[in-house]
């Protein structure tokens, strides 16, 4: 049994994906065999998706689970990565500077780094002191 993922985790890719192959909420309805009150519902976080369902979402779109979350086509997840993890590549290197690593991110860091942006000045600053004292 494929295991449930998060509403914060199916609503960003979804959204995503419908726009990108321009189809309304309820055309992908029709081609995952599901509601379009679901796909409503799954878009704004209000419901969480069942194995089943993420299944016919990715049928309707054609797309494999790894295409759908890393929302690009063909994308092919490392073997060496934790399962929900993304790789964020660092910028171009720069002559004199060391090469470009590569960063693997979980689904909930990348959550905490969205949530923390979204913070005004002061509690940035109030987080970065909190983290300081776990070191």
């Amino acid at each position: 049994m494929r295991k449930q993922r998060s509403n914060i985790e199916l609503a960003e890719p979804l959204r995503y994906w419908r726009a990108k192959k321009g189809l309304s909420q309820a055309r992908l309805a029709e081609l995952a065999n599901t509601s379009a009150l679901t796909i409503s519902q799954l878009e704004s976080g209000k419901r969480r998706s069942r194995g089943k369902t993420l299944e016919k979402i990715l049928a309707g779109f054609k797309l494999t689970e790894n295409e759908f979350f890393s929302m690009k086509e063909g994308a092919i997840a490392s073997a060496a990565a934790p399962a929900g993890a993304k790789a964020v590549e660092s910028p171009t290197p720069t002559p004199g500077k060391k090469e470009s690593t590569s960063l693997r991110l979980s689904n909930l860091d990348l959550e905490l780094l969205n949530r923390i942006l979204n913070l005004d000045f002061e509690a940035k600053l109030d987080t970065l002191r909190f983290l300081q004292n776990l070191s």
